[in-house]
């Protein structure tokens, strides 16, 4: 005799998938700022309206980074799944000649002080208090553990950028990167972006928050959807196929291990565990059986 459990699946599906609406939101940087390679630490672009990338000059000695951080956490509610994310620059400098411009995400924070560059802005200003530099999270006083910045060694995401434009990253790893953020409020330290830093003369210039217009200015366009404990394959029911998954992670027990999948999906209260009590909150889930 069929499940009656499964005969239902069907047409539950249809009415589930319609009623997990996506939002759209599009965030602007609450801080951004260059990282000017100096082993002193002494320039940086605090309230510069440009950022830059790159290699400066013949001299190897000149390369520029951008840092910018975003604020996910406290503009996406709790318990969402992000389903995309495309970061957007605009590049206003001269350099015409594409280049390959790396994202990767930031692993400790950093600032933004007062400082300000004359003219194109690419020599920087010296640096003051709270300005993140080469050597510096926080100058004066607070290093990175590397100069040029602390970041994850996976890329986020790469574009090839060229003349004046607008450019777009986009991966399933920035999805990821972003979701991290948001389930992880204290590590929401944003990204860097590094170009081409092998050869001379290939630093792009960024528009920044303090672009004084606003389209120039960086976006994180994000789109989410709200979480549905339990439905662990995301088709919009919570069935057997997601026992399965539940099972794998459960067997697993700590998310800290390597094995489990990326953001720890089946610990639903949150605790870094996938234990009994995940359990019951996958059980309630799947007598209910489908997304609200």
């Amino acid at each position: 005799m069929p499940n009656p459990r499964h005969s239902i699946c069907v047409t539950l599906l249809i009415v589930s998938s319609a009623a997990a609406h996506a939002a759209l939101v599009s965030l602007t940087p609450v801080a951004d700022n260059t990282l000017y390679q100096s082993e002193s630490g002494s320039f940086s672009n605090g309230q510069g309206s440009a950022m830059f990338a790159g290699r400066n000059a013949f001299d190897p000695t000149t390369i520029r980074r951008c840092v910018f951080r975003f604020a996910v956490a406290e503009t996406i509610p709790a318990n969402q799944r992000i389903t995309s994310a495309t970061l957007s620059l605009t590049q206003n400098g001269s350099n015409g000649d594409p280049q390959a411009c790396s994202l990767y995400r930031l692993a400790a924070s950093w600032g933004e002080g007062a400082s300000v560059a004359f003219g194109g802005q690419g020599g920087g200003a010296p640096s003051t208090t709270n300005d993140a530099t080469w050597k510096h999270r926080f100058w004066p006083g607070t290093n990175w553990a590397t100069p040029g910045g602390d970041f994850a060694p996976v890329l986020s995401a790469a574009t090839d950028v060229g003349g004046f434009d607008r450019f777009s990253w986009s991966s399933t790893q920035l999805v990821a990167d972003v979701q991290f953020m948001l389930d992880n409020p204290a590590s929401d330290f944003g990204w860097i972006l590094r170009g081409n830093e092998d050869s001379p003369q290939t630093t792009k210039k960024f528009s920044t928050r303090e672009d004084l217009t606003p389209s120039n200015r960086p976006a994180l366009v994000l789109e989410y959807t709200p979480l549905c404990t339990g439905d662990l394959n995301e088709d919009g029911i919570v069935e057997d196929s997601d026992f399965v998954l539940f099972v794998f992670s459960y067997n697993l027990l700590a998310c800290s291990d390597a094995s489990i999948p990326l953001g720890c999906p089946a610990d639903f209260n949150g605790d870094g565990f996938v234990d009994d009590a995940d359990f019951v909150l996958f059980v309630s889930a799947y007598n209910e059986l489908i997304c609200p």
